[in-house]
């Protein structure tokens, strides 16, 4: 029989390709994780579950590790800052973080915290996901974006939020949304901050394909959008 090496179990896995310089395997054959991948300090994974499990907690559990989060981050946002850079882009970028993809407290804490000197914000989705972030979100500078079903009570909150210094932007998705907006922000004396979300004429290939372009339930197709552009010249919004 022939020896299965560590390497070939690298290649079998593919573990260079997703793991990228975080995970590994060690010589014993086990899962190893560098949550610094530039530290050559590794974490085996079979040894940290076998503690895990002889302190008597069962699995499965979630392993979190903040230095990956923060490491994402910050690639993210130099990534953008440098193609700005070399292509003399005349704008800004600011990374927004939907809470939807992991609502846990201390995974939003921790992208508020490393997203700090890159002025990363958060979106909600949901009134109660709004509530969420106002209690999270301490930096001035950092985007919040509203997204998905809007009621009236979500639109005040938003705001008034955005009263009390939040930069707050309401993406509108349907066009009573934009009525709703402007009786709202007139009642607060708020000058709101609105963003569209459109229908792409185009739309890509693959699984998602037959719900993309002009097939997507949500946003505005062109004629809405020029609609939309009008009632908010008209309303001053």
């Amino acid at each position: 029989m022939t020896k299965w090496t560590v390497e070939e179990a690298r290649e079998h896995y593919n573990i260079r390709g997703w793991g990228l310089g975080y995970f590994d395997i060690n010589a014993q054959g086990n899962i190893v994780v560098r949550p610094n991948n530039k530290s050559a300090h590794d974490i085996d994974l079979k040894v940290l579950v076998d503690e895990i499990q002889g302190k008597g907690l069962s699995l499965p559990v979630l392993i979190r590790f903040s230095d990956i989060l923060k490491a994402s981050i910050t690639n993210l946002a130099n990534a953008f800052q440098n193609s700005i850079e070399e292509y003399e882009f005349k704008g800004q970028y600011h990374g927004v973080y939907p809470i939807k993809v992991n609502q846990q407290r201390q995974v939003v804490e921790e992208v508020v915290r490393f997203g700090q000197p890159f002025n990363i914000g958060l979106e909600a989705g949901s009134k109660p996901e709004l509530h969420a972030i106002l209690a999270i979100l301490d930096n001035p500078e950092a985007l919040l974006v509203c997204n998905g079903y809007k009621d009236e009570a979500f639109i005040r909150l938003a705001l008034m939020s955005q009263k009390l210094g939040k930069k707050v932007f309401i993406v509108v998705e349907k066009l009573d949304e934009l009525t709703l907006i402007d009786k709202v922000a007139k009642e607060l004396g708020v000058q709101p901050n609105i963003g569209f979300r459109i229908k792409l004429v185009s739309a890509g290939q693959g699984r998602w394909s037959s719900s993309a372009g002009e097939y997507s339930k949500f946003g505005l197709n062109t004629t809405e959008l020029m609609e939309a552009l009008e009632i908010a010249k008209n309303k001053n919004i």
